[in-house]
């Protein structure tokens, strides 16, 4: 397909008027050509958008601060705003280029405000390479379905305009329009698995199949298809699940179903639930370690950003907790909001004859459980100390030392929203405060 700004435009998402356009500019062959492509269009008057680049300065080659007076030579040719940004990455590990490529992000997201689009110059050929890798390294469905063309990214979106075209397409719209760009030395080096494919693999596969890139396209939609649709499916049968159980999900339901649907289902659930997905060892894991271990166990499985846990037959998932300091002890207004490191949040809303009754002038603090404490629960008969307490309460174990203890004038008048002390509930009349602990 010819790049022209007319075949652009039809690539681009439906743009807003004066909307924020930022494009990922590393001064290299594909960036440029987007970015003066789209300088173009803005000219043209057929858009009317804000254009910006952004330049991320990785500080590794040599030659980086060459390219950034390139990048703002050419930004200043083509009346575009230059954004400059630094990161900087631990050579001595063997994952920079995973290192580099969140760093990115990172950064990427942070400059997006609301509505904010990032454009980014990623070709077929590219996209080629990305199913190749993923193959390699035993990807899934959805990590067959390749580099989507367009997702959310912080505030705003992201999207790749030129994923139908070829990297001898942009090449041509180079030429044609004289421009000069940067070339980066280390894209040569075969030692990054992506350069390897690009020099030694790639060309290969042309000269036998001259129409890989085409196929490979299509396979990816029809990968990314297929997900959208096993997502819908495992959706409808995931909510009722996650509505019942604030986001869990019953181990024995999950266990009607065979372990390739569970598989999915776990992987669409944290996928709704918004965590990090694993590779298939991690999930299987997870079946044999916490949906099936014994009841009485209390089993965790995790990796970078997701903590599963099993309690009362209910699978739980979250992001790890932050660190707490179960010593500590906090000052607290109850009309105030108040944040616990570690801990969550605790706020009140007052409520006429019920929840916690606070005398006035009373001092309120909260702490956490030393060992010891007793709590009689308003309309029990016996006080209990607190670790039988909780337990007969249901409250999930991990998150018992993290339990905002509120106490009034030193002593223990309720346990965050879970329970309320005798004596210290609202009575007819008297203003109380419904207590709302937003967990960790």
């Amino acid at each position: 397909m010819r790049l022209t700004l007319d075949s652009l435009l039809s690539k681009l998402p439906d743009l807003k008027p004066r909307q924020r356009l930022v494009v990922a500019y590393s001064g290299g062959l594909d960036s440029h050509v987007l970015l003066h492509a789209l300088a173009q269009l803005r000219d043209s008057g057929a858009q009317s958008f804000l254009l910006e680049a952004l330049h991320i300065h990785h500080g590794i080659n040599q030659q980086a601060d060459a390219w950034v007076e390139h990048c703002q030579l050419v930004c200043e040719q083509l009346q575009v705003q230059l954004i400059m940004k630094h990161v900087t990455c631990d050579l001595q590990q063997a994952s920079l280029e995973n290192q580099l490529r969140k760093a990115r992000y990172k950064i990427f997201s942070d400059t997006l405000g609301e509505g904010d689009l990032l454009l980014l110059a990623h070709h077929s050929d590219d996209q080629a390479e990305t199913l190749m890798l993923r193959m390699l390294r035993g990807a899934g469905a959805q990590g067959l379905a390749g580099m989507p063309a367009q997702r959310s990214l912080g505030l705003g979106s992201l999207t790749r305009p030129l994923l139908s075209f070829t990297r001898a397409d942009l090449e041509a719209y180079a030429q044609q329009q004289a421009l000069r760009w940067v070339e980066d030395d280390s894209n040569a080096d075969t030692v990054f698995d992506r350069n390897f494919l690009r020099h030694q693999v790639m060309p290969a596969l042309a000269q036998r199949w001259p129409y890989y890139r085409a196929n490979f396209s299509r396979n990816a939609q029809v990968a990314k298809d297929a997900q959208q649709s096993l997502e819908y499916f495992l959706g409808r049968e995931l909510q009722p699940q996650m509505i019942k159980y604030q986001g869990g999900l019953e181990c024995r339901w999950l266990r009607t179903y065979d372990v390739a649907v569970q598989i999915n289902l776990l992987r669409s659930w944290l996928t709704l639930r918004g965590l990090p997905l694993p590779g298939q060892r991690h999930l299987q894991q997870v079946l044999d370690e916490v949906v099936n271990a014994r009841h009485d166990a209390q089993p965790l499985v995790n990796w970078r950003g997701a903590d599963i846990r099993r309690f009362q037959d209910i699978l739980f998932a979250n992001a790890p907790m932050a660190d707490h300091q179960a010593e500590s002890t906090l000052s607290w207004g109850v009309e105030e909001v108040l944040l616990m490191p570690g801990a969550g949040q605790l706020t009140a809303v007052s409520r006429a004859g019920e929840g916690l009754y606070v005398s006035p002038g009373a001092k309120l603090s909260v702490r956490f459980r030393q060992g010891g404490e007793r709590c009689k629960v308003a309309g029990h008969a016996h006080s209990k100390l607190l670790k039988k307490l909780l337990n007969s309460l249901q409250l999930e174990p991990w998150l018992r030392d993290r339990l905002p203890l509120i106490y009034v004038n030193d002593e223990l008048a309720a346990l965050g929203d879970v329970a309320i002390c005798e004596g210290f509930q609202a009575s007819a009349g008297q203003q109380g405060y419904s207590l709302c602990w937003q967990r960790p």
